[in-house]
This record gives structure tokens, sequence and C-alpha cells, in this order.
């Protein structure tokens, strides 16, 4: 049975021609995303400020911890812990000594040096010594006596200093590298000169020997009792920043990469403390991020090393935690880790500072540390930071949208609010803070709508109550559907199709049309992504097209295909529901001429009918010629005729004669180029042959044809 032509169909051939694929798939409607911060890795993305993070991913109430400065000053670089509780601490930018007495409430400046860094401190006994850069001396106070220089060498930076167990001072300086051990008197002498550029750190082992840190190469030394040094530990990173030893020797130490070998600006991480900013900082979590930028090692008695550790953060200090574990100071988000005994992470607490920068230690624990940008001096106590705030990591949801409930699972005491805004960092341009959100088990969402958005949590223990936890958000938002989008049409020349490729050797349905082929695929399959173009084939009359649809919201598309003629208006219909990207046209159905055709991209199968939008591309003109050109002979000799290829839309492409049925033999226009809708030819016939022995044949670009005899045979 014969189907009639008609405009708005494909031509259903007799062999396997890829045309439009058919019908979409249903789905269902896209509903609301949702956020969830529920795991330890989920939660370090976040800051924290009093907050402890547990393996299992439960936030809780970190240590109580209170600010022992009544200043703020840019930078504290170093602090150390008397005997009696006095905490000693060196400043950045101004290079001051600050002493912090017990139960005094605000601190005193013991020293103002005339250098701008105080990076070390050490205590030994009433002295107290402190090293100034960048033109590095060591300053030492003793009671009521003013400061006065202790120690002068030509080196211009001195980075740390400690104290060995007969009661001399080691010194480590650069550059170029070099340790010195001063004694009470201020005799010194060079204990080593390391290939280095910097000696960066110095600490005593479980024995009593001086364990050293170099920058430049980043190298871990120790020294015998004939001060003659062992590598170690060759980290083949750019410094070996700190290092602690546990009273049976095992040493943990912390290696920094270089710029090269980690992102960020610094050219060394020494550099880094020179050049650290009061700009709020945005790395990644270091529980999670791939940049490799401080490595924490631990070294076993008998020497053998393994890493345990790699972060994002930059690693300032390590201090030993009661029960085993190893305390990690880093930057640039203020964050204190906790290595545990059995080599486990966690977040210990966070402050609302860019560094966290040194440790000063009561017996086997933590008693204070420094941060810097800004500098503070923390006193760590008994019990727990209350109120505990934790601000999350800033979402991006693509597109501006709507929010809905948020809710949580945890303890009493725990509060919830959000922000929203429109540029990638917070800024003034934000919103405020919502009321806080007090209902766990959900309530929606106040901030306005946006593309991005944050929460924060406050976590408050009211008196004789457990300490609140939170253990997971989650946050419910509808995405505004963006726009499909029809990037580009590709038209093929007239008559140019492709073979479908065989399925699995399913021959049978090589020469089905794509509503048959649509029909036959298995439910909740997917049609393919792009055409897969086969062997390429002519077909008259047929006019492929392909184009390329997008989404950015990852949706279902389907397509619809109209064309209109040249200077009409109207629109017609030739597919819709096409789910492919590839579609043969028979333009044998519609009169010859120019014509657009339009290529219209849905999300419908994927949104709501309210939600679904379009996204439409027109194409270059399509010139549709389905009548052949017409032949005007004329025999002007016996031995010579002049023939005129004419076609009313397509130039002619080209011309041929055969003789007595041999081969076809091409002739070229008398102007020597086949380009336009008429041309004309001069044919020299060979020897004994007339045009009673000619047949003519030609072609136009659109491969319609015409051939005829040169002369009517007698």
């Amino acid at each position: 049975m014969l189907r009639s032509r008609s405009p708005f169909r494909s031509l259903r051939l007799p062999f396997a021609v890829l045309v439009a694929a058919a019908l979409a798939l249903p789905v269902a409607a896209k509903g609301p995303a949702f956020w969830t911060v529920a795991t330890s890795a989920d939660l370090l993305q976040g800051t924290s400020e009093g907050v402890f993070v547990s393996l299992g991913g439960v936030l809780t109430p970190g240590p109580a911890l209170t600010n022992r400065l009544t200043t703020t000053p840019a930078q504290i670089w170093s602090l150390a812990r008397a005997a009696d509780g006095t905490l000693w601490a060196g400043t950045g930018s101004d290079g001051r000594v600050v002493r912090l007495r017990p139960g005094q409430a605000t601190e005193e400046t013991v020293y103002d040096t005339p250098e701008a860094n105080v990076f070390a401190v050490a205590v030994s006994g009433p002295r107290v010594y402190a090293a100034s850069s960048p033109d590095g001396k060591v300053y030492v106070i003793e009671g009521n006596t003013p400061a006065r220089v202790f120690f002068d060498p030509s080196e211009t930076y001195i980075w740390a200093l400690a104290v060995d167990r007969t009661g001399h001072l080691w010194v480590g300086a650069g550059n170029p590298a070099v340790i010195y051990r001063v004694a009470a008197d201020g005799t010194s002498q060079v204990v080593a000169r390391p290939p280095a550029t910097h000696v960066v750190s110095l600490a005593l082992d479980g024995s009593g020997r001086m364990l050293a840190g170099t920058e430049s190469p980043g190298r871990l030394y120790r020294f015998d009792e004939n001060d003659r040094p062992f590598v170690l530990l060759d980290t083949g990173l750019a410094e070996l920043r700190s290092m602690i030893a546990t009273s049976d020797n095992t040493i943990f130490a912390a290696g920094v990469a270089k710029a090269d070998e980690a992102s960020g600006n610094e050219t060394t991480s020494v550099a880094v403390t020179l050049a650290a900013t009061t700009t709020k900082g945005t790395a990644a979590a270091s529980s999670s991020g791939s940049t490799r930028r401080s490595v924490i090692y631990r070294i076993d008695p008998t020497g053998t090393w393994e890493e345990i550790w790699e972060t994002a953060d930059l690693v300032y200090d390590l201090a030993p935690r009661a029960g085993g574990g190893v305390l990690l100071a880093t930057g640039p988000d203020g964050r204190l880790y906790e290595i545990t005994s059995d080599l486990d992470v966690r977040l210990f607490t966070g402050v609302d500072a860019r560094q966290i920068t040194r440790f000063a230690s009561s017996g086997t624990d933590v008693a204070a540390f420094a941060t810097a940008n800004p500098g503070r001096v923390m006193a760590v106590g008994p019990g727990v930071q209350t109120p505990a705030r934790y601000l999350s990591r800033v979402l991006d949801t693509k597109s501006p949208s709507t929010w809905g409930a948020i809710r949580w699972d945890g303890t009493p005491g725990v509060e919830l609010s959000t922000r929203s805004g429109n540029t990638e960092q917070p800024d003034d341009s934000w919103s405020d803070w919502s009321p806080a959100y007090r209902q766990a088990a959900g309530e929606p969402v106040t901030s306005p709508t946006a593309r991005f958005v944050q929460w924060r949590a406050v976590l408050t223990r009211a008196d004789a109550t457990p300490s609140p936890s939170l253990s997971s958000v989650t946050l419910a938002y509808l995405p505004r559907n963006t726009r499909p989008v029809v990037s580009s049409i590709t038209l093929y020349p007239p008559g140019v199709v492709f073979q479908r490729p065989f399925v699995n050797d399913d021959s049978a349905i090589a020469g089905l049309d794509d509503l048959s082929i649509e029909a036959r695929r298995p439910a909740g399959e997917e049609p393919p992504a792009a055409p897969a173009l086969n062997r390429r084939m002519t077909q008259k009359g047929l006019q492929t097209m392909a184009w390329k649809g997008e989404d950015a919201d990852g949706d279902l598309l389907t397509y619809a295909v109209h064309y209109r003629r040249d200077g009409s208006e109207t629109w017609h219909l030739l597919r819709e529901g096409i789910s492919g990207t590839i579609f043969v046209w028979d333009t044998s159905a519609v009169p010859d001429g120019r014509y657009f055709v339009r290529v219209r991209a849905t999300d419908a199968a994927s949104n709501a009918e309210d939600r679904a939008l379009l996204g439409a591309r027109e194409s270059t003109p399509i010139e549709v010629d389905n009548t052949p050109p017409v032949l005007d002979i004329t025999v002007t000799n016996p031995s010579s005729l002049q023939v005129v290829a004419r076609d009313a839309h397509s130039p002619i492409a080209q011309l041929e004669y055969a003789v007595r049925g041999g081969a076809w033999q091409t002739v070229h226009p008398d102007d020597g180029l086949a380009d336009a809708r008429e041309e004309h030819y001069t044919l020299t016939l060979p020897a004994g042959v007339t045009a009673a022995d000619v047949v003519i044949r030609v072609t136009d670009q659109a491969q319609n044809v015409t051939s005829r005899q040169a002369t009517p045979a007698p």
C-alpha cells in the first residue's frame, strides 16, 4: 500500500537510512534537590570557631577557648610557656615580646624590638630568649633586667630556638642555613652548616638529642653527642616545618610543599610567614582537597618512616596530645587538627583567624596556641566552648534557586540560620543571616531566592546539660530551570544520507523509520546523545540535518523540526517528539524554492508543565530543487554541437556525453567553470561519430538529472 506524499512526514526508505528519532520516553518531572552535609569529609569543607568534628561526622563544641590578649596584633608568630604558667609571645609586623601572667587580665609588652618580627621564643629557667628578624638577633630577658642583645649572628633571619638539657641555647638561622649553640655567657659556636637555605625548626627528642628541620631542601636532622648530624628524613618537599618527639623517641614531623608542588602564591613556605595577609581565606577542605600542600610523617625509634596524612592546609606547628595523639596547627582557615593514637584525623577546633601558628604545651597537653591574621593567644580550658559556631561551605546551585525547608539531626542546643547571594564568595551584597531556625524536623528557609546559599550552626550548652551535637543538615532547593539550547545545526549536501548502524546484527529493523525503532526501544533506555553516522549514501530529494542540543541542568530533551519558505513567516511542522539529533526531510513533497528549518528543543520530559522551557535555532537557507535541468542542443555542423544547460534553482554541476552506449565522458563549460544556473558547452565529436550517436546527460547540484539524445535517430 502506497503512502500519500506530505510535507509533514519523513520518507520511509527501502534501505537503512538515518532519519528522525521520534517520541521521547516518559520520565518523571524534576523535583527539588537536596544538599546534605552528613560526613566528616563534608563538615571539613566548612569553617569553625570552637567546634570539634568527630571521625563519624558529628559536630560538638570543642574545648573552651579564651583569648588572653586585649589588643589585636597582626600576627603572633611564636609562643612559649614558663614553668609558672606565664606565656611569652612574639608578635609580627611590630616585633614585640609580650608576657601574659596567670590570672592577669591584660598582657605586658616586655620588649619592643627594632625588628619587624619575633619568630621564636624559648624559656630556660628564669631566662626568656626572643629571636627577631629580619636583622637577626637573639635578646635575653631575665627578671626585671631590661632586655639586651644576647647573640648577634651575621645571618639575616633567625627562625628557631631550643634549649638543650645542659642549658645551652641552639639557634637555627638562614640565609644560608646554620645552627649555633650559645652558652649562658653568650659565647657561641657553629654546630653545623646544613646544605640548605634556612634552618626553620629545632626540638629535642626523647633522649635529649637535638632535631633540626631545614628549608630548601626539607630535611630532618638529628645530632648525636658529638654534634654529628644524621639525616632521618629527606621529604622531597620544600621545608621541614615542625617536629615533636615522644618519650619513646617516636617522631612526628610536618613537611611543607613549595609553590610548584602545591597551589598558592608562595615562592617558598618560609615566604608565607613573611607575607601573610589579613584577607579572609577560602581554601578547600583539608581532608578532601586534592592539593598536596603539607605532609605529616611518623618516624619510629628504628628510623623507619611513613606518611600518615597529607593535606591542602599549611601546617605551622605540632604538639603532643594526652593519650598519644598529635595536634596540628594549620592555615589558611585557622584549623586545629588531631591525629589520634590510631592515626585517624579529626578537627579538634577552629578559630576565626587565618593561621594557627604556634603551640605552648603544659606537660603532655596543649595549654595555649597562637594565631595570625588576626593575632591572638588562645588559652585552652578544661570545659567546652559555648557558644561554638560552624559555618558551612557555600553551595552553588548553578542558577537562582527557591529554597525549601532546612532540617537537621541533632540534640537540643542547636540553632541554624541561612543566608544567600549571587556572588561566589559572601560579601555585602548577600542577604543578612536569617532568624534562627530551632525546629530540627524542618523549617522553611526564609533567605531570598539566589544562586548561592550557606548555613550556620550555633551550638550552645546550657548549665548542667550535655553538650549539644549536630550530625547532619539537609537543605532543600529548587533551581530555576535553565533554558535548553540548540547550539548548532548542520545541513548536509542535498541527497546525502547515512546508513543506520546495525544493532546486535538485527538487520530486520535496518529499513524501519524512527517511529518503529522508538517503539522497539527497551523501556527506560535513553536514545543516543549524538547520531552514529554510518556509510554515506545518496538519495535524491532527501535533506539530512543534524544538530547539537544542550541543557545545563542535564534534562532530557526532545525536539521538533519546522520549516518555512523564504519570504513567509509561517512555520510548518515536520516532526515533533524527536529524541535523537538527526532528521531526514523528504523535500520532494514541497515545491522547489528556498526554505529554512527551525529545530526547537524542549525539556518538558524532565520538568513540570509550568516550568518547562523551549530553545530554538534557525538554519541557514536550504535550496529545494527537485526539478531536473533543461538541455538545449544545437547541431552547428556534422562534427560539432552547441549545448546550453539551464536550471531554475541550482547551479549546473556536470555535463557528460556517451557515444553509442559507451562510457560517460565529461565536458567542461566554455568558460571553464561549472558554477551557474546556465552553462554553455561546445562538444566536438570524434571522427566517424554523428549527433545521432550521442546521448547527453546533465546534472545539477541538487543531483537532478536530465539526459537526451543529441538528435533523433533517422
